[in-house]
């Protein structure tokens, strides 16, 4: 990468990829850069990104791609800007025991939209975000007490649980969240979520997908569930959409579909989808099912199936 480019005063948008070394002198001064993609780049050192992100002042987008065969010279990756509003990090997928040490650090007090995908199961530091506004997350490791605390400002919410569970994202109050969609869903999640649903009480759009849930054979026990003693507030007077992709109907699944379809009183469309690998006889079965459940809603105008 030409020297010259670190301090030109009037370069706006920089898109570094494949491989490129991001040799980072001690003179940067990038005053009106507002946009920046580090796609799969190679840093000559630990601090080199760091020292690139902190001649940025003006910084607003951050995209970052960290690939599973690239070793970039990174165990630390921090991002501390100020400016930041928009930041999406896309890790590696797999851990790998070299890299067991390695770690990231977000520092963005400013960030409203934040886009992470980390499968190493690196530790993640990140400190407090009271603007954040949207959040899509899928990380192996569990989340911090700073972390839930920022998601307290979110009004959209995207999550995969990790690990199978949901339970450390349960700890969270999302005072202002009104769209969630819950990606990768574990119908023995199913207790679980009606507790994140109590910690939603503004929640009007919710989305369950368990599409790429890995097939399970009839034989599999459902996880029997127990109902809460109170209804989540959402669903006595918020919820208006739900929607579930991937339907199997399994007995959890079906228990779960009841409960919300009997206590959501707002309730305007619910949309079900099945999941594809049922046959055209199980899935005019669940039809059925599903159209037999009671509903509380007055005003619920559709009932879809697909």
């Amino acid at each position: 990468m030409p020297k010259s480019l670190y301090t030109c005063k009037t370069l706006t948008i920089l898109v570094l990829s494949d491989n490129i070394l991001v040799d980072v002198p001690c003179e940067v001064d990038l005053p009106s850069l507002y946009q920046l993609d580090l796609d799969s780049v190679v840093y000559k050192d630990e601090d080199s990104h760091v020292r690139l992100l902190s001649s940025c002042p003006a910084l607003k987008n951050l995209f970052v791609i960290r690939l599973d065969d690239v070793d970039d010279n990174v165990r630390k990756f921090t991002v501390k800007v100020p400016s930041l509003l928009r930041l999406t990090y896309l890790g590696r997928l797999f851990g790998e025991d070299e890299d067991s040490d390695g770690s990231l650090v977000i520092d963005t007090p400013d960030l409203i939209y934040l886009n992470i995908l980390d499968g190493s199961e690196h530790s993640c530091s990140i400190k407090h975000m009271p603007r954040l506004m949207r959040a899509l997350i899928n990380v192996e490791s569990h989340p911090v007490d700073n972390f839930l605390t920022s998601l307290s400002s979110i009004e959209y919410l995207e999550l995969s649980p990790s690990g199978g569970t949901m339970v450390p994202w349960c700890n969270a109050v999302y005072s202002l969240l009104t769209r969630c969609c819950i990606c990768q869903f574990d119908p023995d999640l199913c207790e679980s979520l009606v507790v994140l649903l109590s910690n939603c009480p503004k929640l009007e759009v919710l989305m369950v997908d368990s599409t790429f849930l890995i097939d399970r054979s009839e034989n599999h026990a459902p996880f029997l569930w127990n109902q809460p003693s109170s209804v989540p507030k959402c669903l006595s007077s918020h919820l208006m959409i739900f929607k579930w992709k991937g339907y199997a109907g399994r007995e959890d699944e079906k228990e779960l579909i009841r409960y919300i379809l009997e206590n959501s009183k707002c309730l305007k469309r619910a949309d079900i989808s099945m999941n594809s690998t049922c046959n055209l006889e199980k899935k005019q079965k669940m039809i059925d099912e599903l159209e037999s459940m009671p509903s509380v809603s007055t005003s619920l105008m559709c009932l879809f199936f697909a």
